[in-house]
């Protein structure tokens, strides 16, 4: 880790019963950052200020966050930004009441941007099917909240597979997204999205996809359904656009990506 503050302050340590560490009760969101900006900065700003809103949490001044992103990230040509929202130190159990409305904690971290990014991004990586499913939830469905053991072990399933990484099905068995991206698939030259609205992250990227490219088709799929993919990609705001040259062993056609990539260049 290069830089972390909290609350504004350059330091590491929070207090043991931030409610953030007991019960994942706050929001997150990661960014790119490309000489000394952050990437999106504004779809980022609008998804913790949308988070906090339906998690019932005090955000901070919008105007703050966004001086403090503005002057931290000066000075590195690319990097990782994590920023984290918790509900702070204060109720009762799972109870907010008495939570003060200045209890929030607001931490900011940089890290080194993942080296391996630019050349997967033009050769591809290879996918399967995760053994596990993901909740649904009205509540939760799209929001970057702090909960996320599904996410860690479907990242330890990954590990244990010769796969880069895995799609991920809801107990429904609706097809999602990867284990921390969302997924995209032409199927009878018809560019797709699955649809989240009870499941899963709504991307920056996938926002920023959908808003540029008015033929994604957002649908609900099966497994059975992905047999038939002639392409695929997964995308994240770190990641970009990034090509499957196979699924589950099938080689699929990774020109028609690249395309996509140079056509979404100037806007990611």
């Amino acid at each position: 880790m290069k830089y972390c503050s909290i609350n504004g302050q350059q330091q590491t340590d929070i207090a043991v019963t931030d409610r953030g560490l007991a019960y994942g009760d706050g929001l997150f969101t990661t960014a790119k950052i490309v000489n000394g900006t952050v990437v999106l900065l504004e779809k980022h700003i609008e998804r913790l200020t949308h988070g906090c809103q339906q998690l019932k949490l005090q955000l901070p001044s919008n105007i703050s966050l966004r001086e403090q992103l503005a002057s931290v990230v000066q000075g590195y040509s690319l990097a990782v930004l994590k920023v984290m929202i918790t509900a702070g130190s204060g109720g009762r159990g799972y109870s907010r009441v008495g939570l003060s409305d200045n209890a929030a904690n607001i931490i900011i971290m940089i890290s080194d941007f993942p080296s391996h990014y630019e050349t997967l991004a033009q050769q591809g990586i290879n996918v399967g099917d995760s053994k596990y499913q993901i909740a649904t939830s009205s509540m939760l469905g799209g929001i970057k909240h702090l909960n996320r053991l599904e996410q860690v072990l479907l990242r330890t399933e990954v590990d244990e597979r010769s796969e880069d990484d895995l799609i991920v099905t809801n107990c429904q068995g609706d097809v999602i997204e990867a284990t921390s991206s969302n997924l995209f698939y032409w199927l009878n030259e018809q560019l797709c999205t699955p649809e989240i609205s009870t499941s899963g992250v709504d991307g920056i990227m996938r926002q920023v996809l959908i808003a540029k490219n008015t033929e994604i088709k957002v649908c609900k799929t099966s497994f059975e359904e992905l047999k038939y993919a002639q392409a695929m990609f997964i995308s994240n705001s770190l990641m970009g656009i990034m090509p499957v040259k196979t699924y589950n062993n099938r080689l699929l056609d990774v020109d028609v990506v690249l395309k996509l990539q140079r056509r979404m260049k100037g806007f990611i």
